[in-house]
C-alpha cells in the first residue's frame, strides 16, 4: 500500500509550507511545529516527514525543535534539511529519528557510503530533486547540469534503496504533480522510491498503485484540505 506521509517543514521555529521552496512565499500553518506534527499523529499518520529549511538553506537550522518532536511524538519521524555530514545524521538518529534524509550530500557518495555503513540502508534516505530532470541543491537554490535518473543510478549503485524525489515546479502549487520523469526513473531503477510535489487530490496517487512508489510526501494539500489523511488512507487501503 502506497503511504501518504505528512510534512512538517520548519523556518524560523514555525511548521511552514513553500511555493516551489521559496522563503519568501512561506504560509505560515502552526507558531509551534509540534502542534502540526501531533495532529497528523492523531489523525492516523503512521510516519512524518520532517524538513529543517533554514539548514537546507544555510540561514540557520531548527535542531531544537526538530529533537522536541522526534521525542514527544509517538509514530516515526524521517528527518531532513542540511543535513550534510554523518555526525548531523547521527545526532538525530540518536535523538530517535527512524530515518535521515541526505539532499545536497548525495552529490558526495562517500558520505552516503559511510551514513549506510553506520546505520544501515533501512534509516538512509536521499532526496533527488529536480526542476524537469536537473538536479537542485542547496536548499533548491543551485540547479546543476546533471540528470536526475544518472544521480539515482549512482545512488543505487552505492547501495541506496530508499530515494525521495521532488518536482520542483509542482511543489506547493497545489495544481498537481508533474508525474512523467520520476515516474520513467522509478519504472527503471529498482529502488523504493517516496515522491512530492504538487500533490493535490487522492486522485493524483491512486494511479501509483503498481509501481515502485511506496509512498508519497503530501504538504499544503493536507493543510489546506484539499487531501484528508483519514480518507486518503482508507482510499489507498481499499487498493487490492
Amino acid at each position: 500500500m502506497i503511504r501518504i506521509i505528512p510534512a512538517v517543514d520548519i523556518s524560523r521555529g514555525k511548521c511552514v509550507r513553500l511555493k516551489r521552496g521559496r522563503i519568501e512565499e512561506a504560509t505560515i500553518y502552526y507558531d509551534d511545529p509540534i502542534e502540526a506534527a501531533k495532529r497528523w499523529e492523531s489523525e492516523g499518520a503512521d510516519l512524518l516527514h520532517v524538513i529543517d529549511l533554514d539548514a537546507a538553506t544555510g540561514v540557520g537550522e531548527n535542531v531544537s525543535a526538530i529533537k522536541r518532536i522526534i521525542k514527544e511524538v509517538k509514530i516515526p519521524i524521517q528527518v531532513g534539511g542540511g543535513i550534510r555530514s554523518v555526525e548531523r545524521a547521527e545526532e538525530y538518529i540518536r535523538t530517535g529519528a527512524e530515518r535521515v534524509i541526505f539532499g545536497t550530500a548525495a552529490l558526495e557518495l562517500r558520505t552516503i557510503r559511510d551514513a549506510l555503513k553506520s546505520f544501515g540502508p533501512d534509516r538512509v534516505m536521499v532526496a533527488v530533486d529536480h526542476f524537469m530532470g536537473r538536479v537542485a541543491i542547496k536548499g533548491w537554490k543551485d540547479l546543476l547540469e546533471l540528470d536526475a535518473e544518472v544521480l539515482c543510478r549512482r545512488l543505487v549503485e552505492a547501495g541506496v534503496t530508499k530515494i525521495m524525489m521532488t518536482s520542483i515546479e509542482r511543489d506547493g502549487m497545489l495544481k498537481g504533480p508533474s508525474l512523467e520523469y520520476s515516474l520513467r526513473v522509478v519504472s527503471s531503477i529498482l529502488a523504493e522510491f517516496y515522491l512530492a510535489g504538487g500533490f493535490s487530490s487522492i486522485e493524483e496517487i491512486l494511479p501509483l498503485r503498481g509501481t515502485r512508489v511506496a509512498g508519497v510526501i503530501v504538504g499544503r494539500a493536507l493543510y489546506e484540505g484539499t487531501i484528508d489523511l483519514r480518507s486518503a488512507k482508507e482510499a489507498l487501503s481499499d487498493v487490492k
